[in-house]
């Protein structure tokens, strides 16, 4: 049978205004009656997360920042991985430009080293507000120990700038394009699909046991794990080609476990 539910946020289970649909929130509650796990998995912070799991009504495992940490639903911390301070000033050195904002997040806030008319467009999407340090260079290793590096810019000009950054540290980052215009470069060996593993190893869950729901490129980690794989209609073309099952809501994916389980429990 199906035991956990993974679920993307921001285009998946969060709409862009925030919030959650009432048919996506009354199926989450009827897979957790039912039995079925829940686990949270986006590239926004842990307290971010923790208000979605308000919204959802309940208590849920949570992998934050693309797979940079992972917290079960007791709160308990299974895994939490940084950039050393060399390689977090390298890349945010070779990132920053006047064209593009550029995004560093600690474990609960996302800082910007100085002012860009695109920040209150930005912040409509966050939960928190971003805070600015001037001095963010000088600051890795001292007051912040940072698990992401964003760089927001053009759809078009995303890809590039990933290409570059792979070309030089390709031994210890990898990046993910999290969102239209939104490049994630974590630490080496972090994603989602990775942490999953962490996760699943805890709760002694089979690959085939789970089922995992998004819509954009940092979700194929996870994708790669089970058979049971859900991309959201509205999302990537490219990622809906690597599931087995495309979407329109999570409310689907819920209609899918419980249907799934029921002609388990029958055999």
């Amino acid at each position: 049978m199906i035991k956990l539910l993974v679920s993307d946020l921001d285009g998946t289970l969060l709409s862009a205004e925030k919030k959650v649909t009432p048919a996506d929130l009354k199926a989450i509650k009827d897979l957790k009656e039912s039995g079925v796990d829940i686990c949270l998995a986006s590239g926004r912070m842990d307290n971010e997360m923790a208000k979605v799991a308000l919204m959802l009504q309940g208590d849920f495992h949570q992998i934050s920042q693309n797979g940079a940490y992972v917290i079960t639903r007791e709160r308990e911390t299974l895994y939490e991985k940084v950039f050393s301070e060399e390689i977090a000033r390298s890349v945010y050195n070779t990132v920053k430009s006047p064209e593009t904002i550029t995004l560093v997040c600690s474990n609960h806030t996302n800082f910007v080293e100085q002012d860009h008319e695109a920040l209150a467009e930005i912040q409509k999407y966050l939960f928190f507000p971003i805070e600015k340090e001037p001095n963010m260079s000088g600051e890795f290793g001292q007051s912040l120990f940072p698990s992401k590096i964003s760089v927001i810019s053009f759809p078009d000009e995303i890809f590039a700038i990933e290409k570059a950054i792979l070309e030089q540290f390709s031994n210890e980052v990898d990046c993910y394009v999290s969102a239209p215009g939104c490049l994630d470069i974590m630490p080496k060996n972090i994603s989602k699909g990775h942490s999953l593993r962490i996760l699943l190893s805890h709760l002694n869950l089979k690959e085939d046991e789970i089922a995992c729901v998004g819509d954009s490129f940092n979700d194929i980690p996870m994708f790669n794990i089970t058979p049971h794989s859900f991309a959201m209609k509205g999302g990537e073309p490219e990622v809906q080609k690597l599931t087995t099952h495309v979407v329109s809501s999570v409310k689907d994916v819920a209609e899918y476990i419980l249907d799934y389980n029921a002609k388990i429990s029958v055999k």
